[in-house]
């Protein structure tokens, strides 16, 4: 117990984890860099994720309490914060265990495999704590407080809110650990890590859409609910993930002996969880982590004709953007967290309307409502797509900090900053471009937009993108994390991209709630639209350039 403690204590103060936060790390000139502002910054966020998620609570419980089922609030909320944290654990544990630099530091260390790999796991389960407290704690404390409960139920939430995050890592983490371990013995170490990644994240996706399916195809139209607990979702969910529907008991019955022994269980399976994760890890860990961080080459003889094709000169932007590319796609941490996620948010637009359930009426009528609308509002939706897809694209938001202590580089390679800043935007058009194909495809295919629709969306489409990057990339120019000991740290575990994501969605959702309270037609609404992005990029682009030359000139 002391080699962990002090494991942990050591890779959260060697890194730039808690200063993202506010809480470590030295003051720097940057205003949004000091910890009181940081601080301010992340409560802000909290607040406004907590304000949106809990006045959903608010409102669904009066409609439910008439009926007396304001408990199905609880028994819903926790088990999907076990399955969210799952989806984000396995995503999360392949950059933390396998993909992150200072690995190498531990595993010369007196200590046993699963020391570290336990270490290890705390970490990351703090973080899936901050995801939990923003997205599902509002929920439980809205409804802690309609329900009138006492003191005791905030007691148990908060043991709860401990336990909970527990058994879904410990499966994100065994599935990392097996897919890792198969890789032992490949020779090209950089393509089986980019593989497992993309496998991992295949896994994490098929086990929530499968649920999804399975949840549904148990409900008959006939259902008559008369327990809660034998919901078709709250069955299949507690069956994955049983300290879910532990937890959630707890709550429900927190002032019996029921809601006592529910969660006295909730800890033992916890803590019994934990003992498999460390037994397994101390077992296969080392043999999976060996030489993961090591990269291999291809000796290839070139001829002189290909040789001729690689060094032939091309366009400054061109050639510094496919640079760029090449290392998102290349390194495993940035094509997991940069390239990959934007291009599989367009499945979570298709993956409801292809599952066959009792909702699919309700799909339809979505669907058909979608369709009904106006030529314009269809052509602002289309259009505030371009910067929600740049909100979850964070590659323009992490483009300076990904550059590290290699920082240097762009201030002595004789090319303009603002040249090189446009060469990482147009890496990440590289992405969002196809992304955006994939969207556009989808889009089409379901709601069958008009071809007038479609073809004047896709200018609004790219100056809403470049806007939004442009946005993005202003925001690590500002307030880079350029100290950091794994990719992943620089990407995943940077605010930058939150602020850019919260940036998109208030844009993007201001656009579409102004095109419900107008009536606009088509041609004035492109021209409108138009303008407006017109001029926001020139202004951005404005901005831009004084605030890099200061910047650069003081970091």
């Amino acid at each position: 117990m002391n080699n962990i403690f002090y494991l942990t204590k050591a890779m959260f103060g060697s890194d730039e984890t808690l200063s993202s936060l506010g809480l470590g790390g030295k003051k720097k000139k940057s205003i949004f860099s000091k910890r009181p502002v940081k601080i301010l910054l992340f409560l802000l966020l909290f607040l406004s994720m907590g304000m949106s998620t809990g006045s959903f609570a608010y409102m669904l419980y009066d409609s439910l309490s008439m009926y007396g089922f304001q408990s199905l609030i609880v028994r819903l909320t926790v088990p999907a914060s076990g399955l969210t944290i799952f989806m984000f654990g396995i995503f999360y544990v392949m950059n933390v265990f396998y993909f992150s630099k200072d690995i190498e530091n531990y595993l010369f260390l007196p200590v046993r495999p699963g020391e570290i790999l336990m270490s290890k796991f705390l970490v990351a389960l703090v973080f899936q704590y901050f995801i939990y407290g923003m997205l599902f704690m509002p929920v439980l404390l809205v409804y802690g407080f309609l329900d009138k409960a006492g003191p005791l139920f905030y007691l148990y939430l908060l043991i709860v809110t401990l336990f909970v995050p527990v058994l879904p890592m410990v499966v994100a983490s065994l599935i990392a650990m097996l897919i890792m371990r198969a890789g032992r013995g490949i020779k090209n170490k950089d393509r089986f890590n980019m593989i497992a990644g993309v496998l991992g994240l295949t896994i994490s996706l098929g086990f929530s859409f499968g649920i999804q399916y399975m949840a549904q195809r148990m409900t008959t139209g006939s259902m008559v609910i008369t327990d809660l607990s034998q919901l078709p979702t709250i069955r299949v969910i507690s069956l994955a993930f049983p300290t879910s529907h532990l937890a959630s008991e707890a709550l429900v019955a927190y002032d019996g002996l029921s809601g006592l022994m529910y969660l006295l269980a909730l800890i033992a399976a916890s803590l019994l969880s934990m003992a498999v994760f460390y037994a397994v890890g101390n077992a296969i860990y080392f043999k999976g982590v060996m030489g993961v961080l090591d990269s291999s080459s291809r000796r290839k003889k070139l001829s002189t004709g290909e040789l001729e094709k690689e060094t032939t000169s091309k366009p400054i932007l061109l050639a510094y953007s496919l640079k760029e590319l090449k290392l998102l796609m290349r390194t495993p941490a940035y094509f997991m967290n940069c390239v990959l996620v934007s291009l599989i948010f367009p499945l979570f637009f298709i993956i409801p309307f292809l599952i066959d359930g009792p909702d699919t009426a309700e799909i339809k009528e979505i669907m058909a409502f979608i369709r009904s609308a106006g030529d314009a509002n269809l052509l602002v939706v289309m259009a505030a797509l371009g910067l929600l897809l740049g909100g979850l694209n964070i590659i323009s938001s992490t483009s300076i900090s990904r550059e590290g202590k290699n920082f240097f580089f762009m201030k002595y390679v004789p090319v303009p900053y603002m040249t090189q800043l446009y060469a990482k935007i147009l890496s990440s058009f590289y992405v969002e471009g196809l992304a955006a194909v994939i969207l556009y495809g989808l889009l089409i295919l379901l709601f069958k937009p008009s071809m007038v629709v479609v073809l004047l969306s896709i200018p609004l489409f790219i100056l809403a993108s470049i806007f939004m990057n442009q946005f993005s990339i202003a925001i690590d120019v500002y307030m880079p994390k350029l100290e950091w000991d794994s990719e992943q740290k620089a990407v995943k575990q940077n605010l930058n991209s939150l602020f850019q994501m919260f940036g998109s969605f208030l844009f993007g959702g201001g656009m579409i709630f102004l095109s419900t309270k107008f009536t606009p037609t088509l041609i004035p609404a492109f021209l409108a639209l138009f303008v407006i992005f017109g001029v926001l990029v020139v202004i951005t682009h404005k901005f831009l350039e004084r605030l890099v030359e200061r910047r650069f000139a003081e970091l």
